[in-house]
């Protein structure tokens, strides 16, 4: 088997590269370790991975009889008497961690004086980056939960002043519905501090994952938790998008990127998938440049996401009430309607009583009717309350559709339910004509909305299926009070160029 250092994948010997990272792959091999004993307590019974940490093992605890995860920490130059007390101090504090989200660390110690361990719980889940190979992408959905935990796990370790400084989707683990974030503080206790340039090294190099590094952790800084903020934006950025912001052909060009390039939008990597305002500036804030203007904490991430899914939402809400075809009478039609019928015998106040109040009247008219059969002074004054009644509800009808016209001018709006099964049956020239005469009529601003996020959504969904005339027709329709419409203006240009070309 061989493996590799950068994602931790085993892979079969006929391979030399790694098919996802694109780096060598190293002889995996049989360690030495297998069978060995950890401590007079922990036996090694298997070889799990290699990476930038060291190797890990599966073994057990044969005080427990519980299998536990160990970490042969490699790199560290801990032979003088100062560094190992650093060791040991650093992995004191990091087994203080007591979060639901964070991987327990039970044990740590030195072999020979100069070989670190860790002995952590042992997971059995998928790391998060695993799961956005097998789906593409997390939905928003599914994202929030974990989000939610990770974020959390985040903010309780710097309560405890422990930064993470290698956060990445590599090491967090989704057992069932629970999330566990791995590797709390190794990094630390890993790597000597440069006191020059105020960062971790190991053999002149500065450590961490490139693909998820700070700027300021690029440039060999002293870091804070803000930096652990970067590499949650670009880790969210990755799961809702399935690509992080920066990718470049080498270390140097990765870090050079992160120091001085702005991040993309994630709606400009997954046109398809069209992501709240909020959530988009929520997460570019964590992609500041400078710590200075990102989210002081982990706390505040998570605040900004969860306020800007919740107006996300409301606005969904909103949507599916205009969805449903009724459009109200507002108060001006409300209003006629009543000062038309004030003087009449009935007690009349919106168009609806009026429907209601016709309908008893037909019903007692019947009943008279029945009655008066035998009578003929009693069938004439029958007749007459018919006639009455007939009139009564014609000049209803008459006001109430007088009404209508008082809210479109035109016609009444064609449901915007039937634009929606248009869409969905692929008959995409007649939803956007029937979203045209819509358009046409004064709508209020919720229906207004509902309508620019399906003329947007059309638009991105014949985008994505190559229709790019259609793409462009659609996403150019959407109006200017629209907060998609500086994008979808953006993008309907392009589409437009696409499609005459």
């Amino acid at each position: 088997m061989k493996l590799c250092d950068t994602c931790n994948e085993l892979f079969e010997d006929d391979k030399d590269l790694c098919p996802v990272d694109s780096v060598r792959l190293a002889d995996a091999g049989k360690s030495p370790f297998i069978g060995k004993y950890i401590d007079d307590r922990y036996r090694i019974l298997a070889f799990l991975g290699q990476g930038s940490m060291g190797a890990v093992f599966r073994a057990l605890d044969e005080t427990t009889s519980r299998q536990m995860a160990i970490k042969l920490l490699h790199g560290s130059r801990v032979s003088d008497p100062n560094s190992r007390r650093r060791f040991l101090r650093e992995a004191k504090t990091i087994s203080s961690l007591n979060h639901p989200n964070i991987v327990k660390l039970f044990h740590y110690g030195l072999l020979g004086d100069e070989q670190p361990y860790i002995v952590t719980e042992f997971l059995k889940g998928d790391s998060l980056a695993r799961r956005i190979r097998d789906k593409g992408h997390i939905s928003l959905e599914e994202a929030l939960p974990i989000m939610r935990q990770v974020l959390s796990a985040v903010a309780e370790a710097h309560r405890a002043k422990v930064i993470h400084r290698d956060l990445k989707p590599e090491n967090i683990v989704l057992e069932n519905n629970i999330v566990k974030v791995l590797d709390f503080g190794v990094a630390k206790l890993m790597f000597e501090r440069n006191e020059q340039s105020g960062s971790l090294t190991m053999d002149g190099k500065v450590c961490g994952s490139p693909g998820y590094m700070s700027p300021e952790q690029c440039r060999g800084e002293e870091l804070d938790i803000r930096s652990d903020v970067y590499s949650l934006g670009v880790t969210i950025f990755e799961m809702l998008t399935g690509k992080r912001p920066f990718y470049a052909d080498d270390v140097m060009g990765l870090m050079f990127m992160h120091v001085n390039r702005p991040p993309p939008s994630m709606n400009a990597i997954r046109v398809d998938l069209p992501f709240p305002t909020g959530l988009e500036n929520a997460v570019r804030k964590a992609l500041s440049k400078t710590k200075y203007e990102r989210q002081a904490s982990a706390e505040e991430l998570l605040d900004d996401i969860e306020m800007a899914l919740s107006k996300f939402e409301k606005k969904k809400d909103s949507a599916a009430v205009a969805s449903s075809g009724w459009i109200p009478f507002d108060d001006a039609s409300t209003k006629a309607v009543h000062m038309a019928l004030k003087d009449s015998q009935f007690a009349i106040t919106t168009p609806q009583e009026a429907i209601h109040v016709s309908d008893e009247h037909l019903r007692e008219d019947t009943a008279h009717a029945e009655q008066a059969s035998s009578k003929k002074d009693i069938l004439s004054a029958g007749s007459r309350h018919r006639f009455n009644v007939f009139v009564f509800t014609l000049v209803s009808a008459f006001l109430m559709f007088s009404a209508l016209k008082l809210v479109f001018p035109e016609q009444p709006p064609p449901a915007l339910s039937t634009v929606e099964e248009l869409i969905s049956q692929g008959r995409t020239s007649e939803a956007l004509q029937m979203l045209d005469k819509i358009k046409r009529q004064k709508l209020k601003p919720q229906e207004q909305t509902y309508v620019d996020d399906l003329l947007f959504n059309l638009g991105v969904r014949l985008a994505q299926a190559k229709n790019y005339q259609g793409a462009a027709d659609s996403l150019l329709r959407v109006s200017k009070n629209s907060e998609h419409f500086a994008k979808a203006t953006n993008l309907g240009k392009r589409y437009r160029k696409l499609s005459d070309n």
